[in-house]
This record gives structure tokens, C-alpha cells and sequence, in this order.
């Protein structure tokens, strides 16, 4: 047992209250985690508001832009939960060690090459993101932001690694006090930074982007104190972080790539989404930033309990117990069920007024308050598709989330949206049309993820 920490809950616990405290053992942290940042996220955009509805736009076109670059690390990780979270299971840590040390390596090397090419052609990207209708100060102000958080990013690409991988363990906590404590730090040199408070110059929203680089280099540094030494099932080792073992990264890749087909997918479409959104203007724009920003707040639940089920899906086939697993994800579906109705209510009832922290314009409120009781009407669905696909993917099976990534965000998102906003066709329901389009592609999902789960064919995966 790894020294500094107590030891973990068996996963093979008998009593159905004991699996349902180890179900919250891991799932709160996420929960907490993802509440903080979707709160830190909140006021942040409320900081940047502050400049005028452009600087909503702004920092919004970056999103996809910055996404594409994280795509690499989103599969990589993948691979990563899933062979560590194995390891686990099976009391093997020298192979799960290396899973931590080969998955840094990768994460250098991937980094310094997006940062590379996302500097010569990130201005392509968001002038393209932008199209015919958005103004020349809203992409001035995005591309500003951008070329900042590209030189801030292998820091952030590290730390989500190193968080993976001990999510995979079983420690759900890392990622939530490295969130906690990078996050105060950006809201800190938010205010410092945008408006020039303190003493400080200020920034706009050049500002803001790097209180939020700030903050990622206060994570990396938490993170690698976490594992460094014997805190954690897994520690660094820094001479083997230099040493390439080709068979281990081709088991991670060999998980992991269909994970990066599926992000490269959702990226794909996102622009796209993006594309259409834009043609409606800079006021709808906004607006949908807004809605954005505060969906959040409905998916916190169902990637919290979705990080529990990666874990305990993956140490119990470690442990060859694929009927404990199921187990395991039943319980935590029916707690992510739960959870999200809670959530929706306040979206439903309480948007309104949560919207009047980001403007006092009562287009941009009305817009984005709509927009919030259709994202709470699937709600509970739309989180039930996270744990259902996290619990496929702690088993090994990343393939099936690109395929339903593809069907849900290439095909369903555009068209229908295209469908219910062309002034060509009848319908014409501008950015209430565009987010139905986005809630019928989590519906999709979730009963093509639900049906995959129960045909039971990742309980013989092997990874």
C-alpha cells in the first residue's frame, strides 16, 4: 500500500451499501470537481462580459480551436484510464507505472507539435470558425486570447495525463484539488488582469487568458507532487519518462486511437456547429455561449459518475468480474438518474435569472434562458449517455463512442439543425432550432451506448 494515503475500498465489498459509499467515494470529487469548474467557468465569462457581448464571442470562438488541440489527450487518455484502471484490478504496478511514465512522454512530444502547428494556423482556423457575420473586433479579440493559451498548453496536457491515469487507480480526488486550487488562482488574476485591479496592467481579454495559463501551471505543479514518491499506486519516474517502450504504447494507442477518431469527430462537428451558429450573428453567438456555459452545470453529474464507472468497470475486469461490473454500472446509473433530474429542475425554473449574471441585454437573456429548458427537458438522458459510454470505455471499448460520436455530431447535430434554421424551410427557429438539434444528438447516443452495454460484448475485450 502506497504510503501517506489510506487504502482504498475493495471493489469486491459485499453489502450494496458499501458499493453505493464507494460509488460516492469516487464520484464526489468528479461531482465537486466539475461543479467548480463549471461555477469558475461561470465567472469567468462573467469577468470577460464585463468588456462588452464581443468578448463573450471571443473567448468562445477560441473553444473549438483549443479543443482540436486536446483532442490528442482526450484519446491518449482514454487508453491510459482504461490499461492503468486494469493494472489496478489485478495488483500489477510495475505495468501500471509504465502506463503513467510512457503516457507523459507521449504527452510532451504531442503537445510541443500542436503548439507548433496551432501557431502558424490558428488564425486559418478562427477566421474560418468566424465566417461572413461576425465583426473584425470579436476575432481580433479571439485570436489574442488563442496565442497565449497555445503557449500555455503542454501544461495543461500533463496535468489532464496525470489526472487520467490516477483516475484510473481509483483517485478520483487529484483532478478535483488540482481544478480547486488552479481555478481560484484564475479567478484571482482574473480580476487582476482583465480590468487592472491591484496594481496590475489591464489585459482584456488577453488578460484573462493568461490568469487561466496561470492557473494551469499551479495544476501541473500539484500533480506532479502527487506522483512523485510512493503517495500514489503509480509514481513518476523520471530517467523512465525518457525511455520509449513500444509495446506498451502501442497497447495504450491500441485503445486510444479509436478514442481520437471519435474527438477528432467531435471536433469536426463542433466547428461545423459552430459555422451555423455564427451565420446567425454576433447577438446569437453570445447568446449560445451563454447556454453553453451553463450547460455545464447539466452534464456535471453524469461525467462524475461516469469517472466512477471508467474505474470500477475497468479494476473489475482486472479482477475478471464482469457481472460485479455490471452491477457497479446499474447502481450508478440509477444515482446519475437521480442527480440530474435535481439538476434539470434548476435549470428549468432558476436559468433565467442565472443569465442575468452574464448581461442585463433582454435578447441575450431571453435567447439564452430558452435555450437552458431544453437542455434541462433531456437532461437526465443526456446524462445517462455519459456513464453508459464511460463505462464501455473503462472496459476497452473506445471504438463504439466514435461510431456513436459520428452518427450523433457528423450527421444528426448539422442536419437537423440546418433542417429547423434554413430560411429556405418552414420551420425557421433560429438558435432554439440549432439547440434542439444539439439535445436530439444526446438522446441518440444514449439508446445507441445503452444498447451496446447490454449486448455485453466489452466484457471480453481484451486491452
Amino acid at each position: 500500500m502506497p504510503k501517506g494515503r489510506a487504502a482504498a475500498p475493495d471493489i469486491e465489498v459485499e453489502s450494496l451499501s458499501g458499493k453505493r459509499l464507494l460509488i460516492i467515494g469516487l464520484a464526489w470529487p468528479a461531482l465537486a470537481e466539475n461543479v467548480l469548474v463549471s461555477l469558475v467557468s461561470m465567472v469567468d465569462m462573467v469577468m470577460v462580459a464585463s468588456l462588452g457581448a464581443y468578448a463573450i464571442g471571443a473567448v468562445g470562438l477560441v473553444t473549438q480551436p483549443r479543443f482540436v488541440m486536446l483532442a490528442a489527450f482526450m484519446a491518449l487518455n482514454v487508453g491510459s484510464t482504461a490499461m492503468v484502471s486494469r493494472f489496478k484490478g489485478a495488483r500489477d504496478r510495475d505495468n501500471a507505472n509504465m502506463v503513467l511514465n510512457q503516457s507523459l512522454l507521449m504527452s510532451v512530444g504531442i503537445s510541443v507539435i500542436l503548439c507548433v502547428v496551432m501557431l502558424f494556423g490558428g488564425e486559418t482556423l478562427v477566421r474560418f470558425l468566424a465566417g461572413n457575420n461576425i465583426s473584425e473586433q470579436m476575432i481580433q479579440g479571439a485570436l489574442g486570447y488563442l496565442r497565449i493559451q497555445v503557449y500555455g498548453f503542454p501544461t495543461l496536457a500533463i496535468t489532464i495525463t496525470i489526472n487520467a491515469v490516477l483516475r484510473g487507480v481509483g483517485n478520483t480526488r487529484a483532478a478535483f484539488y488540482n481544478s480547486t486550487v488552479s481555478n481560484l488562482v484564475n479567478v484571482f488574476f482574473n480580476y487582476c488582469l482583465i480590468g487592472g485591479n491591484l496594481g496590475f496592467p489591464a489585459w482584456g481579454i488577453n488578460g484573462a487568458s493568461i490568469a487561466t495559463v496561470i492557473g494551469q501551471c499551479v495544476a501541473l505543479g500539484m500533480a506532479l507532487w502527487m506522483v512523485n514518491g510512493t503517495r500514489e499506486f503509480v509514481s513518476i519516474d523520471f530517467k523512465e519518462i525518457f525511455t520509449v517502450n513500444l509495446q506498451m504504447i502501442r497497447r495504450i494507442f491500441r485503445v486510444g486511437v479509436p478514442a481520437l477518431v471519435e474527438q477528432l469527430v467531435m471536433r469536426i462537428g463542433m466547428m461545423l456547429f459552430t459555422i451555423i451558429i455564427t451565420s446567425l450573428g454576433d447577438h446569437s453567438y453570445s447568446a449560445h455561449m451563454i447556454a453553453m456555459n451553463l450547460q455545464q452545470l447539466s452534464f456535471m453529474t453524469g461525467m462524475a459518475f461516469g469517472a466512477a464507472a471508467t474505474s470500477l468497470v475497468g479494476q473489475c475486469l482486472g479482477r475478471v468480474r464482469a457481472d460485479l461490473a455490471r452491477l457497479y454500472v446499474k447502481m450508478t446509473q440509477n444515482m446519475s438518474y437521480i442527480a440530474s433530474i435535481v439538476v434539470a429542475l434548476l435549470l428549468f425554473f432558476g436559468g433565467e435569472a442565472i443569465t442575468h449574471l452574464y448581461s442585463n441585454d433582454p435578447e441575450l437573456i431571453r435567447l439564452a434562458s430558452n435555450m437552458l429548458k431544453i437542455i434541462a427537458v433531456v437532461n437526465p438522458i443526456s446524462n445517462a449517455r455519459f456513464v453508459y459510454l464511460a463505462s464501455l470505455r473503462g472496459a476497452g471499448d473506445s471504438r463504439f463512442a466514435a461510431v456513436a460520436t459520428f452518427v450523433g455530431v457528423l450527421l444528426i447535430r448539422p442536419v437537423v439543425s440546418l433542417l429547423l434554421i434554413a430560411p429556405q424551410l418552414p420551420f425557421q427557429l433560429g438558435l432554439a432550432g440549432v439547440w434542439i438539434a444539439l439535445s436530439s444528438d444526446g438522446v441518440v447516443c444514449y439508446f445507441l451506448s445503452r444498447r451496446r452495454f447490454l449486448k455485453g460484448k466489452w466484457e471480453t475485450i481484451r486491452v
